[in-house]
């Protein structure tokens, strides 16, 4: 499971914040500041982050500019001060998952973040699932590419064939080769998979 990241400047609030999530046997980073967080490169994984939006140097807020700036998969939980709505608003408006009010009720932060854990982990296993799929499609042939491009476009063999100015039976054999190379158990697995994992170019 994905560990949860602490960035506030209050050395106090990062300590009891660690020791409850602890309870709960979730694992923490603790980061003092923003450009703290940014140096330790742990926003390149699908992560959830417990943000602090009032910090000396950058804030929350500027954080999550930031994060947005250069595509971060990190789940962002913007801790804001008590019926600081505007920050809120703003913070939903450049991602963040979810925001919780403090001084927080300790079950409902815990709430929160298990259920960014949640997503954070997802994004996870869809970013190794297009990794995986990018690594397979670059195993295709140039001829297997262009048949796989015409099964997502829902041509049936004969199609393919004509197209391709190819037989039946070699159109049929290349794509049964797609098939076994990116492992579709069908057409149509074949073709949520092109419309999901977009492979690298």
């Amino acid at each position: 499971m994905p560990r949860v990241h602490i960035v506030d400047d209050e050395p106090e609030l990062r300590e009891a914040v660690a020791l409850l999530l602890s309870t709960a046997g979730i694992e923490t980073t603790a980061h003092p500041s923003a450009e703290a967080f940014l140096a330790s490169q742990a926003h390149r994984l699908p992560t959830c982050v417990l943000l602090d939006n009032r910090m000396a140097g950058m804030s929350g807020l500027d954080l999550l500019r930031r994060l947005k700036e250069i595509g971060s998969e990190a789940t962002i939980i913007m801790m804001t001060g008590h019926a600081d709505v505007p920050t809120a608003v703003s913070a939903m408006k450049l991602g963040a998952f979810h925001f919780i009010e403090k001084p927080f009720d300790g079950e409902a932060l815990l709430a929160a973040v298990e259920e960014a854990l949640s997503r954070a982990e997802r994004i996870g296993d869809e970013i190794a699932e297009r990794e995986a799929f990018a690594v397979r499609f670059k195993s295709l042939t140039q001829r297997e590419a262009e048949v796989f491009g015409l099964l997502v476009e829902g041509a049936p063999t004969k199609v393919i064939a004509t197209r391709l100015d190819i037989t039946g039976r070699t159109a049929e054999h290349h794509r049964a080769s797609v098939m076994r190379k990116l492992e579709a158990r069908s057409i149509s697995h074949l073709m949520r998979m092109a419309l999901n994992i977009r492979p690298a170019s």
